[in-house]
């Protein structure tokens, strides 16, 4: 991708709260966190490789631990989710999580360096199908897989739903 900064869709200047970022070395903090200023994810850094792979580097924090010394499988598809989601933000589209299907092939370790790499797979009337790995920053070894399907939503995506839960 190119040094120039990317201009977010509406609805991810929204979500976000910034009109662009620069493809390495800026990270999207979601409105959940941008008070505290840092994910609660771990999640540090984000960039694009040249085969346009979306790279994250992130550490699971021990509040997240299920077991001692290991990130809760909640954590884990969390943090898949989030990664996916900022494919289409850095595309220029604002897209929501269908289906995430996660497949857990070894224990995530708390408090150490990983890497999330997640791909669009492919793009068909508006439906993105996307996947993301999540590796031991070290050795590179596999230790949770996603595949999900990201709808696109328009500016008032989040207004109707604000409405409806008033209503009940």
């Amino acid at each position: 991708m190119p040094d120039e900064r990317i201009r977010l869709h509406p609805v991810g200047r929204f979500v976000f709260n910034v009109d662009s970022i620069a493809p390495k070395g800026e990270f999207l903090i979601c409105a959940g966190c941008r008070e505290l200023g840092v994910c609660r994810f771990g999640m540090t850094s984000e960039d694009f490789l040249e085969d346009g792979t979306h790279r994250v580097e992130m550490q699971c924090p021990a509040i997240y631990a299920g077991a001692p010394g290991v990130a809760h499988g909640g954590w884990t598809s969390a943090v898949l989710d989030e990664m996916l989601g900022h494919l289409a933000i850095y595309r220029g589209r604002f897209t929501v999580t269908s289906t995430l299907n996660v497949r857990y092939v070894r224990p995530v370790p708390v408090d150490r360096d990983l890497i999330g790499l997640s791909r669009v797979i492919r793009q068909e009337k508006g439906r993105w199908h996307l996947r993301g790995d999540l590796m031991l920053a070290d050795t590179e070894e596999l230790l949770a897989r996603a595949d999900g399907v990201f709808v696109e939503r328009e500016q008032g995506h989040y207004d109707k739903h604000e409405e409806r839960f008033r209503s009940e």
